[in-house]
């Protein structure tokens, strides 16, 4: 690592030292670091163009630095969990239960050579976010699992109507890894990755992403990955969107601003129950299902989460 580096990796890491982003993710941090580049600018330009830091370098040069330097920071956590997730924690056995043939291991290195590609770009990592968060935290696992144990609106979706005649833990897998497998969407918006978030695609340009994603993950099967885009269309487009695909939008959006180890006042509804209960007020806006995000609602209420 060049002098530069080392400074400009020393300059971020006492910033993510700050009290304020405990809690927050990698991708979290870095989005609240480049938000603060951003705004405060100005202010530090004296200091990182001082003699201690970046004597001579113009602002732009500076930015840019701090910038790739704080992509390789994140990436140096988050690649891990993803290989991992990928390589180790996610069982395709659901695959088997959709009467398709079971992914090979070429899968997987296809799915990470995309999910690279999504890295490249400053607005893909933003999609990401709430995906990793759902699945690092276990907040996904956990309201699947009491909703199998409820058997109401949720189960009934999952088993009776898109049919997925599997487990539970099956069914978690499945849905992890489309939350994987929806932020790929981004790459294929019209004009290219600009700054809006991927949600809102008609049914038409979905069926079109899930065609161009197939050709780049061959060995992935075509009903997975479209279930996947699919999360990206507001259910009120297409109310037969399949249930997986409902659940993963609701929870990449959920995790995308969760902080966790928030303290909760006495009294207080918890993040998640207010969360999901402004999402039923905005369901349509969104294209969330209401009936599912009351499900989820009653399930945080009833166990305080």
């Amino acid at each position: 690592m060049d002098n530069n580096n080392a400074k400009a990796q020393a300059f971020l890491s006492r910033l993510m030292q700050n009290p304020t982003m405990n809690g927050f993710s990698a991708l979290q941090r870095e989005d609240q670091l480049m938000q603060f580049f951003a705004i405060n600018g100005q202010k530090l330009k004296p200091t990182l163009t001082s003699d201690a830091f970046f004597p001579g370098e113009s602002w732009q040069n500076i930015y840019k630095l701090m910038t790739q330097n704080l992509y390789d920071m994140t990436n140096k956590e988050i690649r891990p969990q993803i290989q991992s997730e990928l390589n180790d924690r996610i069982s395709y056995s659901f695959v088997s239960f959709l009467n398709l043939p079971a992914p090979s291991e070429s899968m997987k290195r296809q799915l990470m050579a995309v999910i690279d590609r999504l890295l490249n770009n400053p607005f893909g990592r933003q999609e990401l976010t709430g995906p990793l968060n759902a699945i690092r935290s276990g907040i996904m696992k956990k309201y699947i699992m009491y909703a199998f144990e409820r058997q109401k609106y949720i189960h009934f979706e999952l088993s009776k109507v898109q049919r997925l005649r599997m487990s539970q833990e099956e069914v978690y897998n499945y849905i992890k890894t489309s939350l994987l497998i929806k932020p790929l969407a981004y790459l294929f918006q019209p004009g290219g990755p600009g700054q809006n978030q991927v949600h809102g695609l008609t049914p038409g340009f979905a069926e079109q992403i899930t065609r161009q994603l197939s050709k780049l993950i061959p060995d992935m099967p075509d009903t997975v990955i479209r279930s996947s885009i699919n999360s990206c269309i507001a259910f009120q487009d297409n109310n037969k969107l399949e249930a997986t695909a409902r659940l993963a939008a609701i929870f990449s959006s959920r995790c995308a601003v969760m902080k966790e180890g928030m303290k909760i006042d006495r009294g207080a509804a918890s993040s998640d129950q207010s969360w999901f209960n402004i999402a039923r007020r905005n369901h349509k806006f969104y294209g969330y299902d209401f009936d599912m995000l009351t499900e989820l609602y009653n399930i945080s209420a009833e166990n305080g989460w």
